[in-house]
């Protein structure tokens, strides 16, 4: 090679290597923002990871690793989307926290455990102690040693069983819409077991050529009722604070949960009772209740669940805070109509994300009193400050 064509080259190199090179960063630095939050918020795709339980779960996972950890855990049918708005409350209100959604086994977008183990009983895969195992596993799997754990009705049940198994990964607990035992809450007797569930789609299922629940496992309520939404919309996902947009998509995602999940989770709610565990407590809990919680009533539940954490905290073990959301009571008909009922962070997203920031760091929540503006918008909430009614020991 000539000293002229090997001068050529280096000059043309000496040109394009400042340009490639700022082009490499930029796509480095797109591909570093992508890493960094691939899945920060309901609109976006959710992450995946793999656990030692089996269950390849899916998750929302915003703020920096390093920050103080909330999950976020669904009730049942539901999902990550059940927390979305109250997600995004809470990272406008704490953005160096972490705040983590799951989807758990068998709901959203994460599998279900393995039919071959699992159909004929589905309660036995489906277990608290088995979500809960899904918990741990997923925090260990994602280097999160400790951190505020948050439930919604079962996924309270969830956040009881990890605080009651691995105080050591709990910074605090947040229950909502919560009790002692699901045993005979209507989340688990007339609303579902003895009601479609057991038995018109069971019926419909068994009409086909398939046993129940094992040839069940795999169907949705869509395969069993064609016109399930119509159900969903005025007997499951009703709520008519929340906002409408929420609601709907949460039904249509509901109508597309396995009947695995639904019988067995459902069976294992039924035989799931801590009310002697619960006096075992031993890591600081906020509990948040609606006013017109059709699910876990003012008697006996929450009298049940107070004088449980009274117990643990009479053995020096926790302190809590019990705080209601609303003040109408539940009417007569039994159904949330004009306030605040079971699903507390669906009907005042940006309020329970404001106590659960202001528990997770000091202790205590706001002692503002939220509840529907009704009778003039029903979806409005209304702050009262400092006339929320709260119960604190010690």
């Amino acid at each position: 090679m000539s000293r002229t064509i090997a001068m050529a080259r280096l000059r043309r190199q000496r040109r394009i290597g400042p340009l490639a090179l700022a082009a490499g960063l930029v796509l480095l630095a797109k591909a570093a923002a992508a890493a960094a939050a691939p899945c920060e918020d309901i609109d976006q795709p959710k992450c995946r990871v793999r656990l030692a339980t089996g269950i390849t779960m899916a998750y929302l996972d915003a703020g920096p690793a390093s920050g103080r950890t909330i999950l976020l855990l669904h009730g049942l049918t539901d999902s990550s989307r059940s927390w979305s708005l109250a997600m995004r409350a809470l990272r406008r209100l704490e953005p160096g926290w972490r705040i983590v959604a799951l989807d758990q086994r068998g709901h959203g977008n994460s599998s279900m455990p393995h039919a071959s183990r699992c159909r004929a009983a589905p309660e036995k895969c489906f277990r608290m102690a088995d979500f809960a195992g899904d918990v741990v596993a997923f925090m260990k799997a994602k280097a999160i040693a400790k951190a505020t754990i948050v439930g919604h009705a079962m996924g309270s049940f969830v956040a009881q069983e990890v605080a009651l198994s691995h105080p050591e990964m709990v910074h605090a607990l947040v229950l909502v819409a919560t009790a002692t035992r699901g045993i005979d809450s209507r989340i688990a007797r007339a609303s579902v077991l003895d009601g479609p569930l057991e038995g018109s789609w069971r019926k419909a299922v068994e009409a086909s050529g398939r046993g129940f629940p094992g040839g069940a496992y795999r169907l949705t309520p869509k395969d069993a009722d064609p016109g399930v939404e119509a159900w969903l919309a005025t007997s499951w996902d009703a709520d008519p604070v929340a906002d409408p947009g929420l609601v709907k998509a949460i039904m249509l995602e509901t109508a597309r949960v396995k009947l695995g999940t639904w019988i067995g989770t459902t069976r294992a709610l039924r035989a799931t009772d801590n009310s002697e565990r619960l006096r075992s407590l031993s890591v600081p809990t906020l509990v948040i209740w609606g006013s017109q919680d059709s699910t876990f009533h003012a008697v006996p539940d929450q009298v049940e669940i107070r004088a449980a954490l009274d117990a643990a905290v009479a053995a020096g073990r926790m302190s809590y805070v019990w705080k209601q959301y609303g003040v109408v009571p539940l009417p007569a008909s039994g159904l949330q109509e004009n306030d605040i009922g079971h699903n507390v962070q669906w009907d005042a997203p940006h309020e329970i994300a404001a106590d659960i920031a202001a528990f997770a760091a000091g202790g205590k929540p706001t002692p503002d009193l939220y509840r529907s503006d009704w009778p003039g918008d029903i979806g409005r909430i209304i702050t009262e400050p400092g006339k929320a009614t709260i119960m604190a020991k010690p």
